[in-house]
This record gives structure tokens, sequence and C-alpha cells, in this order.
């Protein structure tokens, strides 16, 4: 990663891995960094380069394709699997891909929401850097847009050059009003103080490349078995309703009552009808194609 019109003044990466460092290895900080723009912008690929460059830096490794995740779950997995084996260092970096589809304008109040705020709020004592791949920053939640430490905003891939080009933009909240400011980042270069407007990532090695589209292929290929499973659930949940014949009237009260756990006795008693009246409209309704087990759904 190089500043933009300023590469000679930094070596590769070093702008964002001394940030990185300075948050997770000096401050005891954790880094929240959401990658915006359209589909084919470069989110992708300057995550993968960031987080190649950064374990290259700090960690003198390879950046695993396991610190990849295209879930909520899957991410807090990675998370607990690496506590459990003692392999959860300051530092450690992973990438939320396409974000948004995982909580996007979510209520809080959900049970995914409260599992990614609970993710963005362990972030801050594990010491740990979280990038995420979204369309646009408002599909994520303002609640968890204000835990974010920087939007970097992608402006395409140079693919004569194979770098990718984004433009930073670093949060600051009003603790008071809680209004959100966007501010380029500044350093000092050569005793001046510059004001970063750009920086490009060059393209991620090959063989990342080759792992990712691997996992990435069975993620989807999970993900639309998953969608064909429950799409026969719902045609067939459908079809059983439409079959239904619609109850009115005292078919209707007599299933409501069944339903709520009252013996035929009792409902013939309510409706002033004889015991086995009430077996011969349930079984009526039975034929119907409603289920008279009081464990399941009507």
């Amino acid at each position: 990663m190089k500043l933009f019109k300023q590469e000679s003044a930094f070596q590769r990466g070093e702008f964002l891995n001394k940030w990185f460092r300075r948050r997770t290895i000096k401050n005891n900080k954790n880094v929240i960094l959401v990658f915006t723009g359209s589909t084919g912008s470069g989110k992708t690929y300057n995550s993968l380069s960031a987080g190649e460059d950064w374990y290259k830096f700090q960690f003198n490794s390879l950046f695993p394709i396991e610190n990849v995740c295209f879930s909520l779950g899957s991410l807090m997995k990675r998370i607990v699997e690496l506590r459990d084996t003692k392999k959860l260092k300051k530092g450690t970096l992973f990438i939320l891909e396409e974000a948004g589809a995982n909580f996007g304008s979510l209520d809080f109040q959900n049970k995914i929401s409260k599992m990614f705020s609970y993710i963005l709020q362990s972030f801050r004592s594990m010491n740990l850097i979280l990038l995420m791949t979204v369309p646009v920053l408002t599909m994520i939640n303002k609640q968890a847009r204000q835990l974010i430490h920087a939007n970097f905003i992608t402006a395409g891939i140079d693919y004569d050059n194979n770098i990718g080009r984004v433009k930073p933009l670093f949060h600051q909240l009003n603790q008071q009003t809680g209004k959100d400011y966007w501010k380029y980042p500044r350093v000092v270069v050569n005793g001046r103080m510059i004001k970063i407007e750009r920086l490009e990532f060059p393209l991620p090695s090959e063989s990342l490349l080759v792992a990712y589209e691997k996992k990435k292929d069975t993620f989807v290929y999970d993900l639309s078995a998953e969608f064909i499973i429950e799409f026969n659930k719902q045609e067939r949940d459908k079809m059983i309703k439409d079959a239904r014949g619609e109850l009115t009237g005292r078919r209707k009260r007599i299933y409501d009552m069944h339903m709520q756990g009252l013996f035929q006795r009792e409902i013939a008693e309510k409706e002033g009808i004889a015991q086995t009246t009430v077996h011969g409209i349930l079984k009526t309704i039975r034929k119907l194609g409603y289920s008279l087990d009081r464990m399941e759904n009507p």
C-alpha cells in the first residue's frame, strides 16, 4: 500500500501497518475498518492486500485464508477457535466479506445484530483488526457505524499497474452530540504535514486469490444448497396451506380451543353441543389439512 502521489515517501503498507501496530500492539485498542464501493471496485482485493501486508510486516507470516469469513457465525467461530487454541494474538486480522448481507439495517433487538454488536465490542478488549467489505456504509446501522474507525472508499482497480486505489476517511465521533465526522488522515513527511487523500494497494498474491476464490465457491455452494432446502420447504408449506379449506365460525372456534389444550368434553360444554359432534368437526378439520398436534403450528 502506498500514498497516492506520495509513493516515494512511504514504503509498501507503511502507513496502514504503522496505524494497525500503534492501535493494537502499542495502545491495546482494536481496529474496525470498512471498505465500501460498488461491485468490482476492488473492496475484496484491497482488504486481502491489506491483510497480506500486515501479516508480513507484523508476524513475518502469510495471511491465513481461514481468517476470511462470509458470515457473522463463521467469524465468531474462527475467533473462538483461535482463542481456544491459544493462537489469538494481538493484531490478529479478520476479513468479513459483504458485511451488509449479514446485518444491513437490522434492528438491534434480533439475535444477529446482538451477535454483531458483541463481536465489535469484543474487538475492543482483544486488540484485533476487523476489515469489512460493504457496498455503502449506511447498510451498517447507526450504532455499529459509531464503532468504525475508518472507511476506505474504493476508487477502482488499475489492472495495467496492478493496483487498487481508495479514498481513506477516518472517523471522529463527538461523544456529546453523537455527530460523525469523516476526515482524511494527516502524516508528517520530511517535517511537513501531508493530508492523505488517496492510498494505493497492490493486488494480493496469486496464491491468496486462488485460496479466496476456492473458499468463496464453497460458501456459495453451501448457501445455494441451504436456499434450495428452505425454498422447497416454503413451497411445500404453501401447497399445504393452499389445500386447506378456510375455517369459519364454529370450526375455527373449536380448532382454536383444541390447539389451546382444551379437551373435547370442555369444548362441547362451551359450544353447547355433543362431544361426538366436536369429535366429528375435528376429524373434518384434519381432512382439510390442519394439524391437530398441539406441539406443531397450525
